[in-house]
């Protein structure tokens, strides 16, 4: 197969063989440049001697055959040569039918168009590197323009840094300039404000010392001094309203004068010609000015000159001789002061005293009125079982057994209590009970509050103490109840069962319920 591919020239090469063809024949050519650009004229051949297309596709397909000649003379001269070949001799040997030509012609024909197909594929290829390189060149170009324009940008932008120390240091310098001139105006003006604090001080001691000294001044000073400055005022307002009025007639005399002035020319002026209108000379009469009303100008206001009013004290022993006096005088008012101080401490103290006691009364009083309310409120609570009680007895002869044990408890109490034999009335009894515990919580509130809460804790533990034996005493009963139904059980014959025991359905489960227990105070169980 490989002798046969080998000798077939129409076999299609691969895309590697022909870019290495390709490659081949731009060497071939390259060289043929070469070697004829050395050659002498005479040596060198015509455009005919070069190798045919047919030459150059073997050439290309990888024959090593020589190229065949053109005219009829090449061929019958190489008819030798291809004699001395046996492949060739075999090939042209061979007979080859219709078919088979038209096969090969038509392979030579595909052959062909893939050579174009590809000729014009690589050309393609070529244009496209091309313009990629030309692109490239393009894209350099740009490159390095922006590199220039970025050393150009670079270089600018050194100067624009550097103008823009030089104007930072500039500005800087002039900001410590302007820093160092502002320390000096805040010290200029610290070192004024505190002049002017130190004036103001003294100011204002100066104010001080004049108006204490206003206030020792005696009344009749400031009078006189207020009585001459009206005078004063008054006086420089006349001057100004003589100054008016002379000045408002100064005005008439010349209004005066330029009216008369006016009449005169008005007088001495030629007369119209004309037949109507004819006027006879007439003097002027202007009227003389009249005098100025000095009440005109009453509405001149008054002008203070802003002058300070002249000190009463002129020498010191003047202040020396008010103080010895103010002296006298404060001494007798220190004494009525003291005496009026002491005074009002007792009245406060009795006032204190009084508000003390008035205090501890009203609290008493709002805690009996507490503790009234409180037992009103227990003993309705109370009224109103008694009532549900004896409701719920039913009978005549269950309440008088219970209005005879009241009566009984009420008398055990009344006779505890020292009031001697019980054998009153049950009403009577209570109302001296109350009466008598009214009078022990009035003697309660005069106790000290450390003794009535020692005693409230001993009596307490008292209650609690009964409370607890006569529990116990009850658990006992029970107990001992219990005790003796067991031994009873115990002693009973045991029961003897016959025949099947029964058995029950059960029971549905039930509920527990809590049973409300109610506490039974003292009053309810003697009273019950």
């Amino acid at each position: 197969m490989d002798m046969e591919e080998e000798r077939n020239p129409f076999t299609l090469p691969s895309d590697e063989e022909v870019f290495k063809m390709r490659d081949e024949e731009k060497r071939r050519k390259k060289e043929y440049r070469e070697t004829q650009s050395k050659l002498k004229v005479w040596e060198k051949t015509t455009r005919g001697k070069l190798p045919t297309g047919a030459e150059r596709l073997r050439q290309l397909i990888g024959e090593e055959a020589a190229a065949k000649p053109k005219t009829r003379k090449a061929k019958v001269k190489g008819e030798g040569q291809l004699a001395k070949q046996p492949d060739a001799l075999e090939r042209r040997g061979e007979r080859e039918c219709m078919a088979e030509f038209l096969a090969k012609k038509k392979e030579m024909f595909y052959t062909q168009l893939s050579l174009d197909v590809k000729r014009e594929e690589i050309q393609k290829l070529q244009d496209k590197a091309t313009q990629k390189e030309e692109a490239l060149r393009r894209s350099e170009q740009k490159l390095e323009e922006d590199a220039i324009r970025f050393d150009t940008f670079l270089k600018e932008n050194d100067k624009r840094a550097h103008d823009a120390v030089k104007e930072a240091e500039a500005a800087t310098k002039k900001k410590n300039d302007k820093v160092q001139e502002i320390k000096r105006l805040n010290q200029q003006l610290q070192a004024v404000s505190s002049e002017m604090s130190k004036q103001r001080e003294a100011l204002d001691d100066c104010l001080k010392y004049r108006e204490f000294l206003d206030g020792l001044t005696p009344e009749v000073h400031f009078e006189e001094n207020k009585k001459l400055k009206r005078e004063r005022q008054e006086a420089r307002r006349q001057r100004r309203i003589a100054k008016r009025v002379e000045a408002e007639e100064a005005r008439r005399r010349d209004d005066y004068e330029h009216e008369l002035a006016a009449a005169q020319a008005a007088a001495s002026s030629p007369k119209r010609k004309g037949k109507k209108n004819k006027v006879a000379p007439e003097s002027p009469k202007v009227k003389p000015p009249e005098e100025v009303d000095p009440s005109m100008f009453d509405d001149e206001p008054l002008t203070s000159s802003d002058e300070e009013c002249p000190m009463y004290f002129k020498q010191p022993r003047q202040l020396l001789d008010i103080f010895e006096e103010l002296e006298e005088q404060n001494l007798f008012l220190i004494q009525n002061c003291q005496e009026t101080e002491r005074q009002a401490e007792e009245l406060k103290q009795q006032f204190a005293d009084t508000q003390t006691e008035t205090d501890a009364k009203a609290a008493s009083q709002r805690k009996q009125i507490r503790e009234l309310n409180k037992a009103i409120d227990e003993e309705e609570a109370k009224t109103e079982k008694l009532e549900l009680r004896m409701a719920s007895a039913g009978t005549d002869s269950q309440q008088a057994e219970l209005l005879r044990k009241l009566n009984d408890t009420t008398a055990r109490v009344y006779e505890q209590c020292g009031f001697g034999d019980g054998g009153g009335q049950t009403l009577t009894m209570l109302a001296d009970l109350e009466a008598r515990l009214e009078q022990l919580l009035d003697h309660v509130e005069t106790l000290p509050p450390d003794y009535v809460a020692k005693a409230e804790k001993y009596k307490e533990k008292k209650r609690r103490e009964r409370n607890r034996i006569e529990a116990q005493k009850v658990a006992d009963a029970e107990r001992e109840e219990k005790n003796r139904k067991s031994v009873e059980r115990s002693m009973q014959p045991p029961k003897k069962r016959t025949g099947r025991m029964v058995m029950h359905r059960s029971r549905p489960p039930r509920k527990k319920v809590d049973v409300e227990v109610d506490e039974v105070n003292d009053d309810d169980k003697y009273l019950t």
